[in-house]
């Protein structure tokens, strides 16, 4: 299944912490999640890449046959998952998260240019969809609404 996912900051400075957006997006099931964020550039894709595997594993009955291809335009999150590079201290929690959803299902990860990118500019012209599974929208992991409780350790 093709899953995509897109983070962006506001202010002129990629490198400062400020109010930003995470995104992703499951165009064959006819999912979009947006949602604000504080943190840099590297630091909301990332949020991005977590939410959406937050997701995946909150539904893994929806996804347990399915090959996970995550796709963004985030190529220095993309780079540094894909060729075991340098991580800044400040991303190191986030890696080290990425790194425990790898442990515990199987994705690939691809670059693709912002054009391409559904997470970025939404689900236009893509029909609605409905799965034939209940889809859990809680990615927080509260306990009210999810028996697995857990929330997002950022």
């Amino acid at each position: 299944m093709k899953c995509f996912f897109y983070g962006a900051v506001y202010d002129d400075d990629p490198l400062v912490k400020q109010t930003g957006i995470v995104s992703f997006a499951i165009p064959d099931i006819g999912v979009i999640f947006r949602s604000r964020w504080v943190g840099n550039l590297i630091e909301c894709q990332y949020a991005a890449l977590l939410s959406l595997l937050r997701f995946i594993e909150t539904n893994d009955k929806l996804f347990k046959k399915e090959n996970i291809e995550i796709s963004s335009d985030a190529s220095v999150v993309i780079y540094q998952l894909t060729k075991d590079t340098f991580v800044f201290k400040n991303i190191e929690p986030y890696y080290r998260l990425v790194q425990t959803y790898k442990a515990k299902f199987k994705f690939d990860l691809h670059w693709k240019p912002l054009k391409d990118n559904p997470a970025h500019h939404g689900l236009i012209g893509t029909p609605s969809i409905k799965p034939s599974v209940k889809i859990n929208y809680n990615i927080k992991g509260d306990e009210k609404n999810n028996r697995k409780g857990g929330v997002l350790p950022l």
